[in-house]
């Protein structure tokens, strides 16, 4: 593999990992990356090299994001190749460091962590350590050699840069456009006959700025002067009992995406 910030180093997960036991990604947790990505593009540096890209086609990368994170956790052979082809991609990007990659990787978890406390059933508090200590491997991968040590210290340090390095940025303010959807669909969306996306952009455009602005660390949405009413809350509420309800009787093969459903799969077989 290539060489970026350190020393990068092959991290393969398998069956035996807490990832692939829970398949963790399905379509409806997919509503809280919004947030991870107005945490990202809070970032000064992060919002200058994605303003562009957002300005083309809003949620293209988003769906990027989804591909690369579900091959890098769940792709086995795949997952070293696409690393490698990540940090390449991002080698000639204007003040990209092993201190945005950890950015990224943190947001993203924690946007994870937050989804999956909303919509499954909560796991022990041991197995979501183990959960974070397997994407803090996985971020060697891609030349980070230092990550909070556990969830605690995570805390500690996204509160941290949401103090002293996040504000307003054009890339904030371009992502909530992007959430009304007046052009394009929303990832996950390409499911959904075009002939009722007319009636489903309405809900969509609705759920995507709940999710993202409503689970963001209270601190960070006071910085962004993002409103948030107990109305607000109230709503998010409702979205989450409804996803919860209609997560129960959706089959585990609709409800996960490909790859990580057949990790499941593979998991369940190997402990069998």
């Amino acid at each position: 593999m290539s060489v970026y910030f350190g020393m990068i180093m092959d991290v393969t997960l398998g069956p035996e990992s807490v990832t692939w036991r829970l398949g963790w990604y399905t379509r409806f947790e997919l509503v809280v990356l919004g947030r991870a990505v107005l945490m990202q593009v809070a970032h000064p540096v992060i919002a200058a090299a994605v303003r562009d890209g957002y300005r083309a086609d809003p949620f293209a990368r988003l769906t990027r994001t989804i591909t690369s994170s579900q091959l890098r956790l769940f792709g086995g052979e795949q997952a070293s190749v696409e690393s490698d082809r990540l940090v390449r991609s991002h080698a000639s990007i204007p003040g990209a460091d092993e201190e945005l990659f950890r950015w990224v990787h943190a947001t993203s978890f924690d946007s994870l962590l937050t989804a999956y406390r909303l919509l499954r059933p909560r796991m022990p508090a041991i197995r979501e350590e183990r959960l974070y200590r397997e994407w803090r491997e996985t971020g060697r991968s891609l030349g980070i050699r230092t990550m909070p040590s556990d969830l605690t210290a995570l805390r500690e340090y996204l509160d941290d840069v949401i103090a002293t390095q996040l504000k307003p940025t054009d890339g904030v303010d371009g992502l909530l456009e992007a959430f009304e959807l007046r052009t394009g669909k929303a990832p996950g969306a390409e499911h959904v006959p075009s002939a009722l996306w007319p009636l489903v952009r309405p809900v969509a455009a609705q759920v995507l700025p709940d999710f993202a602005v409503g689970t963001l660390p209270e601190a960070l949405r006071d910085k962004l002067g993002l409103e948030w009413t107990d109305r607000d809350d109230r709503r998010l509420r409702r979205w989450i009992r409804a996803i919860r309800v209609v997560s129960a009787v959706v089959p585990a093969s609709l409800l996960h995406y490909p790859v990580p459903y057949q990790a499941m799969l593979s998991a369940r077989s190997s402990r069998a």
